[in-house]
């Protein structure tokens, strides 16, 4: 998920405005007869019993409120993806097929992950975008001219590659990426939680392999809500809490976020923006720390409670079943 971000960009670096998604959803301070909007919408204190599982073999027996489980692994069934291209692509049978049904017969919520601003070189349908290649140049090689596909997101996950978030960079690619949300909306996902779309505040501005501007990354972020809105499917903010001004200028725009290491590195109060307006926010900490050394559980989620964030938990580094530590105060 999440590398330890550099926090030295420069506060000029400002964004533009989240756009309206011509969709605008409420909010409690919207006012008391406003109505809900289509799609989940999360209200604090009911979502403290959730799970996030990325890698298999997962186990939702445990009663949850809601689970965060990947999109590829609940497909139910073989599906083909049609991009009016005459070249559509096969999407095999998740590992988890049933699962999603199972758990939505249950009453709990699905977030389906999805990586938003990357993509991996295993994921069905990676051959669509531009540049891609069975092993695409990595750092310190030179991007191929043309292509979308950058750098890797850490060491330790070589085939998930960073994509190109400038302006002319996603007009080569945001077709796919959509094809994935009608994807999440046809299986049933309730919602979607985005992942890798902060990588303009990795460890130096072009750690991605391309040149984008904060505006340019502030702008993804509004289209990634509007778009995921106009399906009706709930919008997660995830780690954008290292660039300054991202979280509050566009709070308005997603219904919860997903925070990543604020215990351990105390910056939970990051997600104020958030809080402020009675919106969720999903806390997950570690338990070892970016250097490998274990963590103090106590610490991490007083710190999370201290920021009155009460959807905290500390998992294990893979995200997996073994470990789940609530940081309920």
């Amino acid at each position: 998920m999440m590398v330890r971000r550099a926090l030295g960009l420069a506060a000029a670096l400002l964004a533009a405005g989240a756009c309206d998604n011509g969709k605008r959803h409420l909010h409690p301070e919207a006012g008391r007869d406003a109505p809900p909007p289509p799609w989940w919408q999360p209200e604090l204190g009911t979502a403290k019993d959730w799970d996030i599982q990325l890698v298999n073999p997962i186990d939702v027996s445990a009663t949850r409120t809601m689970y965060v489980l990947d999109l590829w692994d609940l497909v139910p069934a073989p599906t083909m993806l049609d991009y009016g291209d005459g070249d559509p692509v096969a999407v095999p049978m998740g590992e988890n097929a049933g699962k999603l049904a199972e758990l939505k017969g249950r009453g709990v919520k699905v977030i389906c992950h999805i990586n938003t601003g990357a993509v991996d070189l295993d994921e069905p349908d990676a051959r669509k975008f531009p540049g891609y290649e069975a092993n695409p140049p990595d750092r310190p090689d030179p991007v191929a001219a043309g292509s979308v596909i950058g750098y890797s997101v850490d060491a330790n996950r070589p085939r998930t590659r960073l994509l190109d978030l400038s302006l002319a960079g996603r007009a080569k690619w945001t077709k796919y990426m959509f094809e994935r949300f009608d994807l999440a909306k046809q299986i049933g996902c309730d919602g979607v939680d985005g992942d890798h779309n902060d990588s303009v505040s990795l460890e130096t501005p072009t750690y991605s392999g391309f040149s984008f501007s904060v505006s340019e990354q502030f702008s993804w972020y509004a289209e990634l809500a509007k778009q995921l809105h106009d399906r009706e499917l709930s919008a997660g903010m995830h780690t954008a809490n290292t660039i300054p001004d991202l979280v509050d200028t566009t709070a308005d725009d997603f219904d919860w976020m997903m925070i990543e290491r604020c215990g351990e590195y105390a910056e939970c109060d990051r997600a104020r923006p958030f809080i402020n307006k009675r919106r969720v926010v999903f806390a997950i900490d570690y338990d070892v720390d970016i250097d490998g050394t274990p963590t103090n559980e106590t610490v991490i989620c007083g710190r999370q409670q201290q920021a009155q964030i009460s959807e905290g938990l500390i998992k294990d580094l893979a995200l997996s079943k073994d470990k789940r530590v609530a940081c309920s105060p």
